[in-house]
């Protein structure tokens, strides 16, 4: 069943309309209340004191002595003798000059404010009332402001608050047709594109949510092509990797042939340089086809390796590695366990890998820390050596793939693969790989943390 919609012109035409129904609504109910407080004597008519004064004004100018008590009480009065002066008043003082200059025709009322002369053979009684409902109960009269002043302040806050209640419903009301964009834009902006769009009931709304209906699957097309973009790449590199592990196994055996043979001292030390080289090429390989296994999604192959044994295998390849330049080399333990869940090769490659960054940033004859600890329910391998450490930028980015970082830090061997590969390592194993500067030696140091419990 096909959904039906509106247009937002309907929508807002329909918020117009419902503020015009509240204002005419407010001043009915207001009328109506009036019109009941008029019938049942809490307010009276606008000309009901003039009424009153036109009823009394005979008696009012007949009486042999002048009588206050015939004033009506919603009117205010002042005497005066022929001659000018105020025998009796209770007007205000203001209220009392207006009176005056109006018995001596100087002042013209206006507006609500009516004042009446009453001839007496005595002198005259000017009479003052105003135009407008008004009370009958005194304590009304006392603290309420006229009945006009007060019809329009209820009417305004009335409309006010009838205002403010359909708009906070039309709020509400356009909230929820704008959740379905609301949720679409978070989803796709936090790269969760397996939902469905939900349609609004205004049209222009939903001709926006088709929009990003139709980008979220150009989004899920173009992140696919990547994908699969970057796999292949990978795989590429990967098998190129092995195909160069064949002739560079050529070249080495070759090389070795010729250091068995009777050589001059210049070649001798060629044949030595392409050994040398050779080994390091492997060495790259190697750590270039790890990585890529580790970033296609290669399967952590968990098992319960013993620390003792991994121990040993990681101080003698660490001391293998450092006799090349001559460090002094401080493997410590603390708190380990018998047995941690790993992958052991791909552990080992990952430690090694910082350890031989550590090395070859080392001076001659420096230091080198290997630290292994369990530190509550994670296991930590931190690598300390001591270079000039790590600058602010290499905090940041040395361990992304092919980063190089400052070149003067650089080895002529460092081509940013061995941090990139720990981290996947560790990423792997549910763990974490941080990078700091040591407070000690101010050198770098790496510490690598996997969890030790058993987790994919």
């Amino acid at each position: 069943m096909k959904r039906k919609t509106r247009s937002l012109r309907t929508v807002f035409f329909g918020y117009f309309l419902a503020i015009v129904l509240t204002f005419l609504g407010v001043a009915g109910l207001l009328f109506g209340l009036f019109d009941l407080g008029l019938r049942n004597g809490f307010f009276t008519a606008a000309n009901a004191a003039e009424l009153a004064v036109q009823n009394a004004k005979a008696q009012i100018a007949d009486t042999p002595a002048f009588d206050a008590s015939l004033i009506p009480t919603s009117a205010t009065y002042a005497f005066l003798a022929r001659n000018g002066p105020v025998l009796q008043s209770n007007m205000e003082p203001k209220e009392r000059e207006r009176a005056i200059a109006f018995a001596e025709g100087c002042f013209r009322p206006s507006g609500a404010d009516c004042y009446v002369a009453i001839e007496r053979s005595d002198g005259v009684c000017i009479v003052h009332y105003t135009i407008h409902p008004g009370y009958s109960i005194p304590w009304m009269r006392r603290y309420l402001p006229n009945g006009d002043a007060l019809i329009v302040l209820l009417l305004l806050g009335g409309c006010l608050a009838g205002c403010m209640a359909v708009t906070w419903r039309f709020a509400r009301r356009m909230k929820a047709q704008l959740r379905p964009m609301m949720d679409a834009v978070q989803k796709i902006s936090a790269q969760d594109l397996d939902f469905d769009v939900q349609p609004a009931n205004v049209r222009e709304f939903n001709q926006v949510l088709s929009a990003l209906s139709d980008m979220k699957r150009a989004l899920a097309q173009s992140l696919t092509q990547q994908w699969r973009m970057e796999q292949t790449r990978r795989e590429q590199t990967s098998a190129l990797a092995h195909d160069i592990k064949t002739p560079l196994t050529i070249i080495r055996g070759n090389a070795e042939l010729l250091s068995g043979t009777e050589q001059t001292e210049q070649q001798a030390a060629c044949t030595d340089y392409i050994l040398k080289n050779a080994g390091r090429m492997d060495a790259y390989l190697r750590t270039l086809i790890d990585l890529t296994r580790a970033d296609t999604g290669r399967e952590v192959r968990l098992q319960s390796v013993r620390t003792a044994d991994f121990m040993g295998t990681l101080s003698e390849q660490t001391n293998g590695l450092a006799a090349s330049r001559q460090l002094a080399v401080s493997i410590e333990t603390a708190a380990l366990p018998e047995t941690f869940p790993a992958d052991p090769a791909l552990l080992e490659r990952a430690v090694m890998n910082i350890v031989s960054n550590a090395v070859e940033f080392s001076p001659e004859q420096g230091r080198l820390s290997v630290r292994v600890t369990a530190v509550g329910s994670r296991l930590h391998f931190c690598v300390t050596d001591s270079g000039r450490g790590f600058s602010a930028e290499e905090l940041e980015h040395a361990a992304e793939q092919f980063y190089m970082g400052d070149r003067s830090r650089s080895a002529a061997a460092h081509y940013g693969i061995g941090l990139s590969m720990a981290q996947s390592v560790a990423g792997l194993h549910g763990g974490t790989l941080r990078l700091a500067n040591s407070p000690d030696t101010g050198g770098a140091m790496v510490t690598l943390e996997i969890p030790l419990d058993c987790a994919d």
